[in-house]
């Protein structure tokens, strides 16, 4: 009896997933000399990655993506908690290209021209360096509405000081889309942010905490003096309802003589 050798083939299939998240303070200077101001920003760092990979084939993708919240400062509390900018980039092994933005580049107009987007698109050139030198760099595109006098060269030097050429349609800095050819090893990780400083003691949460006890002190006291005024009001109104209860009985008294009085002439 003859037997048929066969052969079993096993092909192993590995995927995983990771999320990773940092924060950090930063203290943000205004400078002006005529209205000097101070905030402090929270900085959310989140890194996303997933992996796959067979006998045959292998392949990953990372996503970053960072926002910076308002937490204290010459703002006022009232700002406290809302976007100041949000940045996002992402790499993609089987396409081999590297992304920088998440669709826009944007800082609150109340921070602008604060290094503020410097330090975060730092953050993601940074991360994206760690790819592979000849991944491609998803083009990037900017228009003629974002070039307004305040902000075109601040937009156009934050592209090219971390080493992204653009070529222009129509006039130079207005709009256009960058360089398709640029890669991963082109990128520099451009630091200059004089007026940023980390938080390392977390004075603003210091703060932020004094202010809360602050308010919520003052809650209290609001709280307490509507008791105290409600009560007086009550207490008048009260004491009124009695004034005017007594000035009505000379008024009765005097009607019923008054009717006595009319009742004596008629009969």
């Amino acid at each position: 009896m003859e037997h048929a050798e066969t052969s079993t083939e096993i092909n192993v299939r590995i995927s995983t997933n990771d999320t990773n998240g940092t924060f950090e303070i930063i203290k943000v200077e205004d400078e002006n000399k005529y209205y000097p101001r101070t905030h402090y920003l929270l900085i959310e760092t989140q890194l996303k990655s997933h992996s796959w990979s067979s006998e045959n084939a292998s392949t990953s993708t990372s996503k970053i993506k960072i926002r910076a919240t308002y937490l204290y400062g010459s703002e006022g509390i009232y700002k406290s908690g809302s976007l100041i900018s949000e940045m996002g980039g992402e790499m993609e092994s089987y396409r081999q290209t590297v992304r920088l933005t998440n669709g826009a580049v944007l800082v609150n107009d109340s921070m602008q021209g604060l290094h503020v987007g410097t330090y975060i698109f730092h953050k993601i050139v940074a991360w994206a360096k760690q790819f592979d030198p000849s991944y491609k760099i998803v083009p990037i595109s900017v228009i003629a509405g974002d070039a307004y006098k305040e902000n075109k060269d601040r937009r156009n030097k934050l592209y090219t000081n971390s080493g992204i050429r653009f070529i222009w349609d129509g006039p130079i800095g207005m709009q256009g889309t960058s360089d398709p050819t640029l890669m991963v090893s082109d990128l520099i990780a451009y630091a200059n942010w004089p007026n940023i400083h980390k938080d390392y003691g977390m004075r603003s949460l210091d703060i932020m905490w004094q202010e809360t006890a602050t308010l919520k002190e003052k809650a209290r006291a609001y709280k307490t003096a509507k008791r105290y005024y409600r009560l007086a009001y009550n207490t008048i109104t009260k004491r009124l309802k009695v004034i005017a209860g007594l000035l009505s009985i000379p008024l009765c008294i005097g009607c019923l003589l008054l009717g006595f009085a009319l009742g004596k002439v008629v009969g």
